[in-house]
C-alpha cells in the first residue's frame, strides 16, 4: 500500500499509487483486502491498492481460491477519517495556518 506525497507548485500534497502499475490513482480506484489473511501475516501482504484499470489484471493473477474484497477509495477514505473521529475542517484549517506562517517566515527579510 503506498501513500506518497507528490509537490504540486510549492505545496506537498498526497497521491496514492497503484500496487499494480505504479500510476497515481484516483478517487475510482480501489483498496483491496484478503479476506483469507491469517493472523500474523504482513499486513503489507493481505492489503492492497489498485486502480481501476487495473482491478481485472489484479484479480486474473490471484489464485481462485483467494478472496479479495474490493472498496472504492473515496469511501475507504471516508470511512477512514470518521473511524478515527477526524475534523477534516479543523486539520485543514490548521494546515493553512501552518502554510502561511512559513511562507511569511521565508519572505520576511533576515
Amino acid at each position: 500500500m503506498t501513500f506518497i506525497l507528490v509537490l504540486h507548485d510549492d505545496v506537498l500534497g498526497p497521491a496514492i499509487r497503484c500496487d499494480q502499475c505504479g500510476t497515481v490513482i484516483s478517487a475510482s480506484g480501489f483498496h483491496l483486502w484478503n479476506v483469507d489473511a491469517q493472523a500474523g501475516v504482513d499486513p503489507l501482504e493481505s492489503v492492497q491498492l489498485c486502480s481501476e484499470e487495473c482491478l481485472d489484471a489484479f484479480y486474473n493473477e490471484r489464485p481462485l481460491d483467494e478472496e479479495w474484497v474490493a472498496v472504492p477509495i473515496d469511501a475507504y477514505l471516508v470511512n477512514l477519517i470518521e473511524s478515527l473521529s477526524i475534523d477534516s475542517a479543523a486539520v485543514l484549517e490548521r494546515e493553512r495556518a501552518v502554510y502561511a506562517a512559513e511562507h511569511t517566515r521565508h519572505e520576511s527579510p533576515d
